[in-house]
């Protein structure tokens, strides 16, 4: 039997992902959390709307949520009207966002009183790679309940089992706090590379080529266009970075300095 998949949280990436689910066949259905545009599209595409989580809670095995943070998540999950009041005993709540670990945590003890699976799955590989279902899919929980969802979540991009719930928050947050020390870097040997005149696009091609390469340096372009909208969410996600890190005494100093550090990319004006 296919899974029905309700998918709440339809951003610039979670868009992309529903659509992909659509794609592998699913019956998916939604509800409108912050805007209507992506579920016109996708409804065109055979989504099926309802008016708020507990009604797609209601006709969904596997619910998706991709919202910004852990308040929209709870929001979504526990508040009025939230997903998990009408979930089904065996149906799988999978939280796409990142968010913090012991959030997921003990939302899945609260869930599980209910018969209610609860798997952590965020995502990286920005736009681009969700709408080519190519997202790596960074799951903790159950490793039965992850190959129950597999084929689902195997629409949207290749799927790592982390262990058990929160790891998959860990590794994202993990790779966050890469990400964005990365970004502070390209940005700073930018600047000290037009501080002597040497021209930008030569810098960038040498270092694309040399051992500072990045992620970050390899797509800066798209980077720099959507920082504005990217940055307050670099900025969430190193909070929950470093209050990870301090929940185990995990020494982060060079992730701790760049979160005193300005946020604007300062190479950009130059």
């Amino acid at each position: 039997m296919t899974l029905r998949v309700g998918f709440i949280g339809l951003g610039d990436i979670g868009e992309p992902m529903a659509a992909c689910v659509l794609a592998g066949g699913y019956q998916v259905t939604s509800c409108a959390h912050r805007r209507r545009e992506a579920i016109e599209r996708l409804k065109k595409k055979g989504m099926e709307e309802f008016d708020a989580p507990d009604q797609v809670g209601k006709r969904s095995d596997v619910l998706i949520t991709m919202v910004r943070d852990d308040e929209e998540t709870d929001r979504v999950l526990r508040g009025d009207n939230g997903a998990l009041s009408n979930l089904e005993p065996g149906s799988v709540i999978v939280i796409m966002s990142t968010i913090s670990p012991g959030y997921c945590q003990s939302f899945a003890a609260e869930a599980e009183k209910q018969g209610v699976n609860v798997l952590d799955c965020p995502v990286s590989g920005g736009p681009t790679r969700a709408e080519q279902g190519a997202l790596a899919l960074i799951c903790g929980g159950p490793s039965d309940v992850i190959d129950h969802c597999r084929p689902t979540l195997e629409t949207m991009g290749t799927l790592h089992n982390c262990g058990s719930i929160g790891m998959g928050q860990v590794a994202k947050l993990a790779n966050q706090g890469m990400l964005i020390g990365n970004v502070r870097l390209v940005d700073e040997a930018r600047l000290l590379a037009s501080s002597y005149g040497l021209d930008l696009k030569t810098i960038m091609a040498v270092l694309a080529q040399s051992t500072g390469t990045s992620w970050a340096l390899e797509n800066w372009d798209y980077i720099a266009s959507a920082w504005p909208h990217v940055k307050p969410l670099a900025e969430k996600d190193l909070k929950l970075c470093l209050a990870a890190a301090y929940d185990k005494k995990a020494p982060m100093p060079l992730t701790e300095a760049r979160a005193t550090l300005a946020w604007d990319i300062e190479s950009q004006s130059h």
